[in-house]
């Protein structure tokens, strides 16, 4: 994958954190009123079967997002899904210039993936830089060498299709398209590894 070439200075980092965190308050909002109907639906199923709690109680995952977003520090766009992505597996890595955590994962993060790229991982990576000025998101991704394309996404647009609380997150995408398994907040290599390791002998 091409890496993030050239990047002006940042601008309005400061105002943007702000916007971050507004849209952030806003999505643990709809997640939190989301996770409590589901624990009151829990709740009544419960009570209907007489005290027996229900074999799986785990959340289920988001449907995949569609997107077609700039690339940064590109004219040209990027969509997924799309013919480039057919058949592939796909990890979104989400992130922004503003992020204290992105600023600590990021680094190690485009390390290991130049890794898995130099060992010919058939999974591809897309960075979704969110709510950040581009002139940032380009000069942050510059910063780190981020290895792997990355769009623009100012109004978070694919974190809300996904439910995303905030920053950083990555979400793995299958094959064929579903989301296989979400990491919310920082993810360690060794579970990075281990999903890229998982999505390329299944590919599916």
């Amino acid at each position: 994958m091409k890496a993030i070439e050239s990047a002006p200075a940042p601008a309005d980092a400061e105002a943007a954190g702000i916007e971050a965190a507004r849209r952030r308050y806003r999505r643990r909002m709809r997640w939190s009123i989301g996770a409590l109907v589901v624990l009151i639906a829990a709740g009544v199923l419960f009570a209907a079967t007489g005290g027996s709690a229900p074999t799986n109680t785990a959340a289920p995952l988001p449907a995949p997002p569609t997107f077609r977003l700039s690339e940064l520090g590109q004219t040209r766009t990027l969509a997924y899904p799309s013919a480039a992505y057919r058949h592939r597996p796909v990890v979104l890595v989400f992130f922004a210039s503003w992020c204290g955590p992105c600023q600590k994962e990021m680094p190690v993060l485009s390390k290991v993936v130049r890794g898995l790229e130099a060992a010919h991982t058939p999974v591809a990576f897309i960075g979704i830089d969110g709510n950040d000025p581009t002139a940032s998101g380009l000069a942050f991704a510059r910063k780190v060498k981020l290895p792997f394309v990355a769009v623009s996404d100012q109004q978070e647009a694919v974190a809300d299709q996904l439910g995303l609380p905030g920053l950083p997150d990555t979400v793995f995408l299958s094959a064929k398209g579903k989301v296989v398994h979400v990491v919310e907040g920082p993810i360690s290599p060794p579970t990075l590894r281990r999903w890229v390791a998982r999505l390329s002998r299944e590919g599916a």
